[in-house]
């Protein structure tokens, strides 16, 4: 039965033709201000005026809470920047593959507030005294780190790499494993922290890939190259 032989008109009708006659209101003003709707809140009834204030208002604290979190993000964005910059400065300074890594683990530590850093490099031979970075990986850490196509996040430590951190290892909840890359995977940067929520697999880790970037150009200057 349609609404019209029903005697009824539906809402999805009234809303319909509204939308179809947008002057109705502005030749009938009488009838908008004399309409009462229920308070968005409870409690007596309000003019549609009064109803349209309050959903102005709530809009504007929407929109102002947004943009609130747009600065913020901006600001951020900023800080992030400014770290990565600083850290390619004093990359591009350092004159060996052991200033290289201390200035990592330093960066890491000072900048990132990531307490605990190790990296291994089974690449081309770096110049210099670098035996911690030097040090044999097992071949199956190696083939699961060239096996990455993203950095780890999260709980576990793979292998061997939780022996890395020494006595951190203990009080380490959460971690990263980025691979190194000076043409192929030759090397990881292992990251860690007490804190569980640090290092998580919902996390973005487009930094920490920059990070590894960063590392991977700056190492690979003072790999031993054959002849």
């Amino acid at each position: 039965m349609s609404d019209t032989e029903s005697g009824q008109v539906s809402a999805a009708a009234v809303a319909e033709w509204l939308r179809a006659n947008p002057d109705f209101f502005m030749d009938h003003a009488d009838v908008f201000s004399s309409m009462r709707v229920p308070h968005p809140q409870g409690g007596h009834a309000i003019s549609m005026v009064e109803r349209q204030l309050i959903s102005l208002r709530e809009r504007n604290a929407q929109l102002e809470k947004q943009l609130v979190e747009l600065i913020g993000y901006g600001q951020h964005n900023d800080t992030l920047i400014e770290k990565l910059h600083r850290l390619t400065l004093a990359l591009l300074r350092s004159p060996d593959a052991a200033t290289t890594l201390a200035v990592v683990h330093e960066s890491l530590r000072s900048d990132f507030a990531i307490p605990y850093s190790a990296v291994r490099w089974w690449g081309a031979s770096l110049s210099g005294d670098t035996s911690d970075a030097a040090s044999p990986c097992t071949a199956e850490f190696v083939h699961y780190v060239t096996g990455l196509d993203r950095p780890y996040v999260g709980p576990n430590a793979a292998h061997e790499s939780r022996a890395w951190l020494g006595e951190a290892a203990a009080s380490a909840q959460s971690f990263a494993c980025v691979p190194l890359h000076d043409g192929a995977t030759c090397g990881v940067l292992l990251l860690a922290s007490d804190d569980a929520a640090r290092f998580t697999p919902d996390m973005a880790t487009d930094v920490l890939a920059r990070l590894a970037h960063l590392a991977s150009a700056a190492l690979g200057r003072f790999a031993v190259r054959p002849a």
